[in-house]
């Protein structure tokens, strides 16, 4: 197996070596064209391939508005010129909330939500003209197993998962207690009025997150959980997605969804039911089968980052110097395009956002623009280096290239601010950041 190692790769040539090396073809292209290109969904402009995906900022007042630092967030991404910004995970209540300070919708806050809107299209169109119009995701999220709404984990789980249950150390001895299905029909209803209240707010597109072990997701991998509704047979642990997906209403629908997990079944989604380490996307193209017609758009990840979190996130320091895998960041990242190229292949009249290229570094541009060349996805997202460096597609548009000493280097210290529940964002690469982050926490 292919070691893990630090990023070492100031050439294309360097990087495309190692790939050779491993055994893997990296998707490349010298010209970056295509990543600039728009791409219309339904009717809707986006003005090019760079996606800003979800990455929670924790700086959201107690009952759940956005605050300064968020405002500050989304502003930087509209002015550096990303086509779409996938907004942080927003929850639906309060008890769904993965830290006190995370963003959640409701009737009380709705406008402060169209406010950072108009805020960020503002900054757009100021930086690049009223025909550049960045695309507006907002994630619904309910935190389920990893909800923390006080500081402390609470012990509610959907289902027993060996593999995930032993990362709740945070709640002592406590013996878990399930969500019963009354439990989940409340969720639903706050889901559903979360649906609307994103339409309120001005947001171009609603995402009902299905990934990383979140409710949810949980719910995909509740096979055993057959005393529920929402949980056991296929329609059933779907069940929660299609009543939500199936609200009436006018903006567009999306999933961000874990393709994989990389835990064996019956305790991980989209792996093989023989019980082995093999992925197995059947149920994940079944699911998709049956929400084609109602989400043209998906943003594809992978694994539960609190339990494995190199297999969505390649990173050269782990999370408090968690020890590193066994494995090579460039396996990791070509698990990704490829379990995202096969899905965009297969439903090539739907949109796919794929994952897992903030390791590239100032080599992301290329190796998207191969990938959107090779039809293996039609969006490239970017979360650790939207906190870092979030005009890179502008500095694209102007010279073509990055600055390697803006990038991202995946070390891990963004993810551990989200850990430690206070104000995220990049230490290494914002100084603002690391002064207002810190009065603010």
């Amino acid at each position: 197996m292919s070691e893990h190692e630090k990023f070492r790769y100031k050439s294309a040539f360097d990087l495309i070596a190692k790939a050779k090396e491993l055994g893997i073809d990296l998707p490349w292209s010298d010209s970056i064209e295509s990543l600039m290109q728009p791409v219309v969904i339904e009717g809707v402009r986006i003005p090019n391939r760079i996606t800003v995906q979800p990455m929670e900022g924790f700086d959201s007042d107690e009952n759940g508005a956005p605050g300064e630092l968020a405002f500050r967030r989304y502003g930087r991404y509209a002015a550096g010129g990303n086509g779409m910004i996938w907004y942080e995970a927003c929850s639906v209540s309060r008890d769904g909330r993965s830290n006190p300070h995370q963003m959640m919708i409701s009737s009380d806050n709705v406008d402060q939500f169209r406010m950072l809107n108009d805020h960020v299209r503002k900054h757009a169109a100021d930086t690049f003209g009223q025909d550049h119009r960045p695309f507006l995701v907002l994630q619904l999220t309910h935190s389920g197993r990893y909800s923390n709404p006080g500081g402390d984990f609470q012990s509610k789980i959907f289902s027993d998962n060996p593999y995930l249950d032993n990362r709740q150390a945070a709640s002592g001895d406590r013996q878990p207690e399930f969500y019963s299905d009354s439990d989940i029909d409340r969720i639903k209803t706050v889901y559903i009025e979360g649906v609307k209240l994103a339409e309120r707010a001005g947001f171009d597109a609603v995402d009902v997150k299905a990934c990383h072990g979140y409710l949810l997701h949980e719910m995909l991998f509740a096979y055993d959980r057959t005393d529920s509704r929402y949980g056991g047979s296929f329609e059933n642990r779907t069940r929660f997605m299609r009543e939500v997906l199936n609200t009436p209403s006018k903006i567009m629908k999306t999933v961000r969804l874990s393709a994989f997990d990389l835990i064996p079944y019956p305790y991980g989604f989209g792996m093989n039911p023989n019980g082995s380490a093999e992925v197995d996307p059947a149920e994940v193209k079944k699911l998709i089968t049956e929400f084609a017609p109602i989400v043209p758009l998906w943003n594809i990840s992978a694994g539960v980052p609190r339990h494995n979190a190199h297999i969505g996130r390649p990173f050269d320091r782990g999370t408090f110097n968690a020890p590193p895998p066994q494995e090579h960041q460039l396996t990791a990242i070509a698990r990704l395009i490829h379990a995202t190229g096969e899905l965009q292949l297969t439903f090539p009249n739907l949109h796919f956002v794929g994952s897992g290229y903030s390791w590239l570094r100032q080599h992301f541009p290329n190796v998207g623009a191969g990938v959107i060349n090779q039809n293996k996805a039609s969006f490239i997202g970017l979360g650790r280096s939207s906190f870092a460096y979030p005009d890179a597609p502008n500095d694209l548009m102007h010279t073509g290239r990055l600055n390697p000493k803006k990038v991202c280097i995946s070390c891990s210290k963004c993810i551990e601010f989200m850990r430690l529940g206070v104000p995220t964002g990049c230490w290494m690469r914002d100084e603002e950041y690391r002064t207002k982050g810190k009065v603010i926490g």
